[in-house]
C-alpha cells in the first residue's frame, strides 16, 4: 500500500518567524513577516539557506540591474509560482518525501534526541529539564530534517555508516560533520531586511557574481528536491558538490522519518574549505593561503566583535584578510541602490550566528564545557560604509580589545599578588562582564565611526574605560589594608601596572 501523502511544506505552518509564530512556505512569500526566521541559530541558518535556494531556483537574476528591477515583490511572485509548480516535491511523507531517501529504511533508527544538540542522550549529563527529549510535531520534524542536512554532527551513533549506495565510497566509522559546521562550528552571516521576503531578495546572488568568483563550477545548479541523487557519488550528487545548491541544501545525511526517530545514513561527502576552498557563501574565511583560516562561532567572542573581519571587503588596500561572499556581494549592491535613490535601501542589518562544537580523538562531536550557540544582529547605515569608516571601525575595535586585556591583566595580577586561588576564574568573569557592558555601547560606537572627528569615538572609549574600572572594583575586594594596597597597585590604567593579558 502506498504511503499517504501528508504535511506539505508549501501549505502547512512550520517555519518559525521571530515574534510572529509559524509560517508555511507560501505564507513566507505572500505575507510581510518580520525579517528574520525564529528558532535556534542553527535553525535560522538552515532556513536562511532553504529560502535562498528556493529563490535562486525561482529566479536567479543575470546581474545587478536585473536584481534591482526584480525587487522583493517580483521575487516573491516568482517564488510563489515556483512553489505551485513544484508543490508535489514538498510533501514531508509519501512515496517521494521531501529531501528523504526511502531506500535507507533498512538502516537503524536514530532517536530524534541524537540529532538535537541541546538534548541529553547516551552518557551526556542531564542538567536542565529543557534537555529532556520531547515528542516533535511534523513541523518540528521538518525543521530537524533541514538543519541536519548541513549542520549534522559527526558521531558513531548518529548514522549508519556501514550502508553505501555508490561503489567506491569509503565512510569513516564516525562519519563526517555537515559542511555548514565542519570541525569546530563555522560562523555564518546574512543580510537582513525589514520583512522576511525582502531578506531573501537582499541575499539573492546573481549569475554574474557567481561567474566572477568561480567557486561553484556548476553555477546555481539544480535543487535536490527537483532531482534527488540515488547514491553518495552518482552523477546528481557530484553535480551538487560543485554548485551553489549543494551548499545551500547539502545532503550530508540520507534520512527517512519514522515514528520514533529517523533512519539515518551518511550521505554526500561535500568538500570543505580544506578541499579546494569550497565553502558556503555565508561563511567568512581566508581561502587564499596554503593553510586556510576560517571564522568560527565562539561563545566567548560574540559576532559583533568580529565585524572588521566580516566587512574586510571595505579595506582601502588591495588585500583582504577574510571574506564573506554573502556580505561582499550583497552589501555594496544595496549601498549602490540606496545611493541611486531607493530610500528603502538606506539601512541594512547583518545577522551572524553559529554553534561552537568540540570533537574528541574518535571524531565524536558534542557540546562540552563552554560550547554553545551564538548570534548577533548588527544594524548599519549603508551610505557610511567605505574605506574611512572601516579604518575608524578597525582602530576603535582594536582599542576596545585592548581594554578587555586591561581588565584581565589587572584582576589576574591582583589575585596573583594576594596569593589567592581561582585568580584566573575571577579574571575571566570580569572580562565576560566587561564584554556584556561593551555590547551595550556598540551601537554608539558604530554611529561614531561615520564621523571624521574622533570626538564621538573617544567618548565611547571613555565610557568603556569606566566599565573596566567598574568591573575591576567588583572583582577585587579591598576590605583590608593589604587588599587596598594591592587593589590600588593593580587598578587598570595605573602607570605602575602591566597591561598585558587576554580578553
Amino acid at each position: 500500500m502506498t504511503e499517504e501523502r501528508r504535511f506539505n511544506l508549501v501549505d502547512e505552518a512550520w517555519i518559525p518567524v521571530a515574534g510572529a509564530g509559524r509560517a508555511s512556505l507560501r505564507e513566507v512569500f505572500s505575507r510581510r513577516w518580520p525579517g528574520v526566521p525564529g528558532g535556534t541559530p542553527l535553525e535560522k541558518i538552515a532556513l536562511f539557506k532553504l529560502l535562498q535556494a528556493i529563490a535562486q531556483a525561482a529566479h536567479t537574476p543575470a546581474d545587478e540591474a536585473e536584481w534591482l528591477a526584480l525587487g522583493p515583490d517580483g521575487l516573491a511572485e516568482a517564488c510563489l509560482t515556483y512553489l505551485e509548480r513544484w508543490h508535489e516535491a514538498f510533501w514531508l511523507y509519501g512515496p517521494q518525501p521531501f529531501l528523504q531517501f526511502p531506500a535507507v529504511k533498512r538502516a537503524k533508527i536514530v532517536p530524534y534526541g541524537k540529532l538535537l544538540p541541546h538534548i541529553a542522550s547516551g552518557n551526556n549529563t542531564l542538567l536542565f529539564q529543557s534537555q529532556v527529549e520531547r515528542p516533535l510535531d511534523d513541523g518540528q520534524k521538518a525543521l530537524l530534517l533541514l538543519v541536519n542536512m548541513s549542520c549534522c554532527f559527526s558521531g558513531k551513533n548518529r548514522a549508519d555508516h556501514s550502508i553505501v549506495f555508490s561503489p567506491g565510497v569509503v565512510k569513516k566509522a564516525s562519519g563526517t560533520p555537515g559542511p555548514a559546521i565542519c570541525s569546530r562550528g563555522l560562523l555564518h552571516s546574512f543580510v537582513l531586511g525589514p520583512t522576511l521576503r525582502e531578506t531573501v531578495w537582499r541575499n539573492l546572488l546573481t549569475r554574474e557574481e557567481l561567474a566572477e568568483e568561480r567557486l561553484y563550477e556548476n553555477g546555481v545548479g539544480t535543487p535536490p528536491w527537483e532531482r534527488m541523487p540515488q547514491g553518495e557519488a552518482d552523477e546528481v550528487a557530484e553535480a551538487l558538490k560543485r554548485s551553489l545548491m549543494g551548499r545551500l541544501v547539502p545532503l550530508a545525511r540520507f534520512y527517512l522519518l519514522a515514528a520514533d526517530g529517523v533512519h539515518s545514513v551518511e550521505g554526500i561527502q561535500h568538500p570543505d574549505y580544506l578541499q579546494g576552498g569550497m565553502v558556503d557563501p555565508s561563511v567568512t574565511g581566508n581561502r587564499s593561503q596554503k593553510n586556510p583560516r576560517m571564522l568560527w562561532a565562539d561563545p566567548q567572542r560574540r559576532p559583533w566583535r568580529m565585524l572588521p573581519a566580516l566587512l574586510s571587503f571595505l579595506r582601502p588596500d588591495s588585500t583582504q584578510d577574510m571574506r564573506c561572499l554573502q556580505l561582499d556581494w550583497c552589501l555594496p549592491r544595496l549601498k549602490r541602490a540606496g545611493q541611486a535613490g531607493h530610500d528603502e535601501l538606506k539601512e541594512a542589518a547583518i545577522w551572524s550566528g553559529g554553534i561552537c562544537i568540540s570533537g574528541n580523538t574518535s571524531n565524536e562531536q558534542k557540546l562540552i564545557k563552554d560550547d554553545d550557540v551564538v548570534e548577533s544582529e548588527i544594524s548599519l547605515l549603508l551610505a557610511e560604509l567605505g574605506a574611512q569608516w572601516f579604518l575608524n571601525l578597525r582602530t576603535v575595535m582594536e582599542q576596545v580589545e585592548k581594554l578587555g586585556n586591561h581588565i584581565y591583566a589587572a584582576v589576574a595580577g591582583y589575585y596573583r599578588e594576594e596569593k589567592a586561588e581561582n585568580g584566573a576564574k575571577w579574571a575571566e568573569r570580569a572580562v565576560r562582564e566587561f564584554w556584556q557592558l561593551a555590547e551595550r555601547h556598540f551601537p554608539a560606537l558604530l554611529a561614531a565611526c561615520g564621523h571624521e572627528e574622533p570626538d564621538g569615538r573617544d567618548e565611547v572609549i571613555g565610557a568603556l574605560r569606566g566599565c573596566v574600572l567598574g568591573c575591576y572594583a567588583r572583582a577585587c575586594p579591598r576590605e583590608t589594608a593589604r587588599q587596598l594596597a594591592t587593589w590600588a597597585k593593580h587598578r587598570p590604567f595605573s602607570p605602575r601596572k602591566q597591561t598585558t593579558g587576554k580578553g
